[in-house]
């Protein structure tokens, strides 16, 4: 692989595993030191998506390469170095290396950094000490939320009556996302087209839905809408027959 990096020189003291400058037993170690190349980003809907040319790999069991990703929010001078998921990827134009970032907050702007860091190890495995490359150049996303919430799940129609009165009890899973704000219902007839049957997004996991004519059949479907009013494709439908 190809390395588009300067190099500085760890002198490692092979006798006693400690870093060491001028020992007669040291080694030439490299650790790159230039930025990574090639930052960009967009978002998604597990938060926001790093990707940057990849130069670096380990080549002494003493040495481990990684990089730190280093986020901003606009408007604060504080930059944090963040956690995110990480993998490689190959590329017919050579290795990449992405991240997400899954602690943001949506509509928020946020820059972001990349800088390759090099940990030292000790013969035992101890980490003896860590080294930072420059800092990429800084690039800036809004984390506009323009993802819709999943489809909802295992939707149950119970029909009931008392004395001259029917209804029918809808139940449902609650969706995992944080940013449920409700759901929606929907209902139609045999060959016609399904019309929500609630006023606004319901924050709780069940309907009833009481007009409703006996000897009628009726098909359900829900929705769930986030805070930002994305909201999700319908969950299949249910049939309720009424006999009466």
């Amino acid at each position: 692989m190809k390395w588009y990096m300067t190099f500085f020189t760890l002198f490692f003291c092979v006798v006693c595993g400690q870093a060491v400058a001028g020992s007669s037993n040291s080694a030439v170690l490299p650790a790159p030191l230039s930025p990574a190349k090639g930052l960009h980003a967009q978002v998604d809907v597990r938060g926001v998506y790093l990707i940057w040319e990849n130069e670096i790999e380990d080549q002494h069991p003493s040495l481990k390469f990684d990089y730190r990703v280093y986020r901003r929010e606009k408007g604060s001078s504080k930059r944090i170095a963040i956690p995110y998921l990480r993998a490689v990827l190959h590329t017919r134009e050579g290795e990449r290396w992405s991240g997400v970032d899954t602690s943001i907050e949506w509509e928020k702007t946020y820059s972001y950094s990349v800088t390759p860091v090099t940990r030292v190890y000790s013969r035992s495995g101890e980490l003896i000490s860590e080294i930072e490359g420059d800092e990429s150049t800084l690039i800036e996303i809004t984390t506009h939320d323009v993802f819709p919430p999943a489809v909802p799940e295992r939707l149950l129609a119970l029909p009931s009556h008392i004395p001259e009165k029917e209804f029918v009890d809808l139940l449902w899973a609650p969706n995992t996302e944080k940013d449920i704000a409700g759901y929606n219902v929907y209902r139609r007839e045999a060959n016609g087209e399904a019309a929500r049957i609630n006023s606004a997004p319901m924050p709780m996991l069940s309907f009833q839905d009481t007009n409703v004519v006996a000897a009628h059949t009726y098909f359900y479907s829900i929705s769930a809408v986030d805070k930002h009013g994305n909201e999700s494709a319908r969950s299949p439908e249910v049939t309720v027959a009424l006999h009466r």
